[in-house]
């Protein structure tokens, strides 16, 4: 186990290694990089100074040299825009991301799975095909659609939800009132992901139920729910987590439409305020932070598998 973690740690580091490096050059070599942040109708000195201020007077390379330097010591630079030290804002912007995608993750793990067990004890039944044209929904409509019809209907008409941000003014410590903010974006995010779940539990459960060591529960008399959990869903849920890995990813990238449609501060509506204000050091600072993510999260289940399948072993 401790020589395939450290092969994997490896593995990581080389993945976050290439991403900075195609990142950092297709950013600073690209038109409309950085140095076209100079104002042309500034003097030749003025264009210099901040040709400095960007370290846009070296070559590519060795700006490259010295912003992974200090990325190693976690210094991703500064912002052009504010001012400010990108960690600091990716830290300040990182809680309610997570915050967000989990919740997200919850509903749609604990709805897809279920919905997944229905329809596979259901088989081309009207249980199954109601959880199908959910899934089916869940898949064709669009996340920013979704999400202005659940703010026109749920904020603006009904008046049950607030239709942007994290917490109303003044009530940052009131957690009842996050709780309202978050349900809106959390659910819609969580509808998108869900149909992936619903179907790989649906296959995998169908797969379990045929098996030998099913059958044998059964014909001891065992309640169908302790079938199912203890013996169905059990062995199932290898691909179960391997899907749920997936879309853990996936909500990074996701939440950047969700953040935006809903006003949520987080750091999907980072990565938009940067990229349309071209602050490159922050479109950086958050492709390192998504790939960080996907390494992480990669490493997580592969090392769940073995917890839930004592059969398998990392060597």
């Amino acid at each position: 186990m401790t020589q395939y973690l450290v092969r994997r740690l490896g593995q990581g580091v080389v993945v976050l290694f290439l991403v900075s490096l195609l990142t950092f050059f297709l950013i600073n070599l690209a038109p409309g990089g950085p140095s076209s942040l100079l104002d042309m109708s500034t003097t030749v000195a003025e264009r210099n100074a901040r040709y400095a201020l960007y370290g846009l007077d070296r070559p590519v390379h060795e700006r490259y040299v010295t912003w992974l330097a200090g990325a190693v010591r976690g210094d991703l630079g500064t912002s052009i825009n504010q001012g400010l030290p990108v960690s600091r804002l990716l830290m300040q912007r990182l809680g309610a991301t997570v915050v967000l995608a989990l919740s997200a993750l919850v509903l749609a793990a604990g709805l897809g799975v279920l919905l997944g067990i229905v329809a596979a004890l259901n088989p081309n039944r009207w249980p199954d095909h109601l959880v199908s044209t959910v899934a089916t929904l869940g898949m064709s409509v669009p996340n920013f659609w979704l999400g202005i019809i659940a703010i026109i209907v749920f904020a603006v008409e009904l008046r049950w939800l607030p239709a942007s941000g994290i917490v109303s003014i003044g009530r940052s410590a009131d957690i009842v009132d996050r709780i309202r903010h978050l349900v809106l974006p959390a659910s819609v995010l969580a509808f998108g992901l869900m149909p992936n779940v619903i179907r790989v539990t649906r296959s995998a459960v169908l797969e379990t139920k045929t098996t030998d060591y099913v059958r044998t529960a059964r014909s001891k008399g065992l309640p169908d729910g302790k079938v199912v959990r203890k013996h169905m869903l059990r062995n199932a849920f290898v691909p179960i987590t391997a899907m749920l890995g997936l879309i853990t990813t996936v909500l990074f990238s996701g939440s950047v439409v969700i953040e935006s449609v809903f006003g949520y501060a987080g750091i999907g509506r980072l990565a938009i305020e940067a990229a349309n204000g071209r602050d490159y050091p922050v479109i950086l600072g958050v492709t390192m932070l998504a790939g960080l993510v996907v390494v992480v999260v990669n490493l997580l289940v592969d090392l769940l598998y073995a917890v839930i399948d004592p059969r398998i072993r990392h060597v």
